[in-house]
């Protein structure tokens, strides 16, 4: 609808070429079980997920191009990884092992809530635990190492009347 308003909410990076998302976690669980012969290599070598995370102005660059929006407003945010996670504790140390573990685990969860059912079909149910498991591992690793976060990026846009 000419214009007509839109709002959208995706998930973009900070520098296009240092993209960091969780499926490059994931895909380092992946390959340890290949290393390990409890999937075949041949199931990871086909698996592709085609995922793109840009920048705020490779979206500036793309809506300008394209021509049939106007961009209002484009604001980018991030959200740490375990964003949400509450844990209530007696002490004062939020950097406990338990804490940390739970934390992984946290992340862990939701990635297997979206994930899954892509990764079944590739890999079958029967390894499903110990990926997450190792997931879960690689997360809580990754985590103490840097602070992972989720960039997003919403976008408002207008119909233009003539495009």
């Amino acid at each position: 609808v000419p214009g007509g308003g839109m709002i959208i909410t995706i998930i973009g990076s900070i520098k296009s070429d240092e993209p960091k998302n969780i499926w490059e976690i994931m895909g380092k669980a992946l390959n340890d079980m290949v290393l390990e012969n409890i999937i075949e290599e041949e199931s990871l070598d086909s698996f592709n997920m085609p995922l793109y995370f840009p920048t705020a102005n490779e979206v500036k660059k793309m809506i300008q191009e394209q021509g049939s929006f106007s961009l209002q407003k484009l604001d980018t945010f991030e959200i740490p990884w375990d964003a949400g996670f509450n844990e209530p504790s007696t002490s004062k140390n939020n950097n406990s092992i338990i804490v940390k573990q739970k934390r992984g685990k946290y992340v862990s969860d939701y990635m297997r809530a979206v994930a899954e059912p892509i990764l079944v079909k590739q890999f079958g149910e029967t390894v499903m635990d110990k990926l997450f498991a190792r997931f879960t591992d690689r997360v809580i690793e990754s985590m103490a190492k840097e602070k992972w976060q989720y960039v997003n990026l919403v976008i408002s846009l207008t119909k233009k009347l003539h495009a």
